[in-house]
Order: structure tokens, then C-alpha cells, then sequence
């Protein structure tokens, strides 16, 4: 879910700053950010358990986090689709009084 969405960092006890530095995955039991919450997103999307075994292998969780690292700071020079608020008016929080 798009974290612009309404009432979902309120939801997932997220903080606007936290939401824009990362993709998280939040359940009841596990809050993670970051490149192992999209790995965490696709065991359970796929129902498998390997895109979880990446993190037992070393070295690599290392380079997935500046890998990821790297794209989250230059994600605004990258192709991608229309941001969500735009697409989504009514269901985006309204943004802050300047």
C-alpha cells in the first residue's frame, strides 16, 4: 500500500520520514525495512522461502543494502509510473499546511 495512502502509517505505527526513506513490510510480528522487506514482500507473495535464503549467504546482504541504498537516493531520476497521489486523489492524506 501506497504510505501516502489514508490512515496507513497510522496503520503501521510508521512516521512520514520512515515511509519515504523505505519500503517496509509490517505485520502484527515483524516490522523490516529496506531491501529484506522486499525480499520478505516476495516469500510471502510467492510463497517460497527463496528470496529469503539471500541473507544467509555472505557478503550479499551487505551489497543489497547499498544496492538499495543507491536506488532509494537516486529513485526521482528513474522511470516509473504516475505517483500515487496523483492517480489517487480522494484517497491520499491531505499534505501538510505550508
Amino acid at each position: 500500500m501506497a504510505s501516502q495512502a489514508q490512515g496507513v502509517r497510522e496503520r503501521t505505527g510508521l512516521t512520514a520520514s520512515q515511509a519515504g526513506r523505505a519500503a517496509w513490510t509490517v505485520s502484527d510480528d515483524v516490522r523490516v525495512a529496506g531491501p529484506r522487506a522486499v525480499g520478505l514482500f516476495l516469500a510471502v507473495a510467492w510463497n517460497s522461502r527463496v528470496p529469503l535464503l539471500v541473507w544467509r549467504m555472505p557478503g550479499l546482504p551487505w551489497l543489497l543494502d547499498r544496492v538499495y541504498e543507491s536506488i532509494a537516493r537516486n529513485r526521482h531520476r528513474l522511470p516509473g509510473q504516475t505517483p500515487w497521489c496523483i492517480e489517487h486523489p480522494d484517497a491520499c492524506e491531505p499534505p501538510p499546511p505550508a
